[in-house]
């Protein structure tokens, strides 16, 4: 068993994040009036707008029926590759939404950053995200990249999946990534944490009722306890590096502290940072908080000292 290394940092931007907590509260409450189809829309002009705040290369790509985007330098001159999961609950998001934070990751992480287009539920529930992820990890080492240079990254949903993606890597005997960098990650789709009670009234982007409508979704007809659609529950033994990034304000905050006590008793090198005052996924609004900012400094750090070049 090892420690796990747990930093709480403070915040610095309070009137900015009071003014970006009311945006995500009136985004929260919106979902009421959305279907799917809207949601989704909106999303991906979000990501559209955000793309213009972080410029770079970008070439789309399609691996036997898969799409996704190969970020910052082309995969031939790739010294490091950063696999990002996008996140948007295993309903919505797309390689647009989170292009603007895997093109900065990839700076920082001085790599090449591929993001996959995963199939979304409800019209391709679990384990189509998975089975996706796995092609395209399996595809990047056919393309003679070493395991050894992969690092795996992403952000709730995405979080979750790099979780299970590499708990089945492990139990099929398939090469680890180096290492797994995880923003606010969503591994326990049950939604049964004492946080949706104790941090519900402080998390202004998700309660329980929506995340329990979209972790059905996603499970389609298995239960929400399978430790391929809530890895927390899976098996953590043999595991990369880890990296979690947590807000204090969010609902997810008790299950990134159950992956990362889960992880450890497994022996896997464990790091925890948790930004007080910071919500879901704050990493993705780092254009205008120096939270996100940093955490993507921290991130890229991460990435670098497990994925050396030499």
């Amino acid at each position: 068993m090892m420690a796990v290394s747990h930093l709480v940092k403070a915040s610095r931007s309070r009137k900015r994040l009071k003014l970006f907590r009311i945006l995500l509260q009136a985004g929260r409450c919106g979902h009421h009036f959305l279907n799917l189809r809207q949601a989704r829309f909106y999303f991906e002009v979000a990501g559209a707008i955000f793309s213009f705040l972080e410029k770079g290369e970008v070439h789309r790509i399609e691996i036997d029926g898969l799409k996704g985007e190969i970020l910052n330098q082309p995969l031939e001159r790739a010294s490091r590759l950063l696999f990002y999961l996008h996140g948007g609950a295993f309903v919505s998001g797309s390689p647009r939404t989170h292009r603007h934070l895997a093109l900065r990751l990839a700076r920082e992480a001085e790599a090449t950053a591929f993001v996959l287009d995963y199939r979304l539920a409800p019209e391709f529930p679990c384990p189509a995200a998975l089975e996706d992820s796995l092609r395209a990890y399996q595809w990047l080492l056919e393309k003679n990249i070493p395991p050894e240079r992969i690092a795996l990254a992403g952000d709730s949903a995405g979080g979750g999946l790099a979780v299970a993606l590499t708990q089945r890597l492990i139990r099929e005997n398939f090469p680890r990534p180096a290492c797994l960098c995880l923003f606010s990650p969503w591994v326990d789709l049950t939604c049964s944490s004492a946080a949706y009670v104790t941090r519900g009234h402080r998390d202004p982007m998700i309660n329980r009722q929506l995340a329990l409508e979209r972790a059905r979704l996603y499970a389609g007809t298995r239960q929400l306890n399978d430790p391929e659609i809530s890895p927390l529950f899976g098996e953590f033994s043999d595991f990369p590096p880890l990296l979690i990034f947590i807000g204090s304000e969010e609902v997810l905050y008790d299950e990134a502290l159950n992956l990362a006590q889960r992880a450890s008793q497994a022996g896997c090198e464990v790091k925890l940072m948790e930004w007080s005052g910071m919500f879901h996924v704050f990493v993705y609004l780092f254009p205008f908080l120096p939270e996100g900012a940093e955490a993507c400094r921290l991130a890229g750090k991460f990435v670098r000292l497990h994925l050396p070049e030499n």
